[in-house]
């Protein structure tokens, strides 16, 4: 038998071989695939607990610059009735956490469903404080109530001093269609955000 006829065999193996591992690459899923179409569904199925009030702590409060679109809050920890709110032109003082959505991570959830818990499971995109809460060694950010997204310019009036909340802000009152940074665009953006104070 001739060589060419002993190679010809494994040749062609080894182009199928490397043909069918080229194909599968391209199956795998990218992370951000879809990213519009899971993001809006997220918001979605909040829209739906808080319509059916299956979360009786689900609540929420409407964009005033797109009465279309409503952000969806929890309050993880609530200050007394004293407790004051910082104003549109209020400069304030905060701890937060800033995260996408994953599916994955959010199905194993314990309830209730607090999805900033998971952070070590999530992609963190911006944070002032690296542990489950802020301590003496963390430094809050400060800045005026006008000055961020519209997700944020609509929760923080509603805020008290001490209380610390989680936000789940739709892409169109976050970053829109562009992102910003690392956040792609089409981003529903998780916070977890402590008012410490505010002037």
């Amino acid at each position: 038998m001739s060589k060419k006829k002993i190679y010809l065999p494994v040749l062609l193996l080894s182009l199928f071989a490397c043909m069918y591992v080229s194909c599968e690459a391209t199956e795998e899923t990218g992370k951000y695939d879809n990213w519009q179409a899971r993001n809006e569904a997220f918001i979605d199925s909040l829209q739906q607990v808080y319509d059916a009030k299956t979360d009786p702590e689900l609540l929420s409060v409407v964009d005033n610059r797109d009465k279309s679109q409503k952000i969806f809050y929890k309050k993880r920890i609530s200050a007394g009735e004293e407790a004051l709110s910082p104003y549109f032109t209020s400069k304030v003082t905060v701890f937060y956490r800033g995260m996408l959505i994953n599916e994955e991570v959010f199905g194993k959830a314990p309830v209730p469903r607090y999805y900033t818990t998971l952070y070590n499971d999530l992609d963190v995109f911006d944070k002032n404080f690296t542990e489950d809460s802020p301590s003496v060694f963390d430094n809050p950010a400060s800045f005026t109530v006008s000055s961020v997204i519209s997700g944020w310019m609509e929760v923080l009036p509603w805020m008290k001093i001490g209380e610390r909340w989680e936000i789940y802000i739709p892409w169109k009152s976050a970053y829109g269609s562009n992102g910003s940074g690392s956040i792609p665009g089409y981003s529903t953006l998780i916070f977890d955000i402590l008012l410490e104070d505010f002037k």
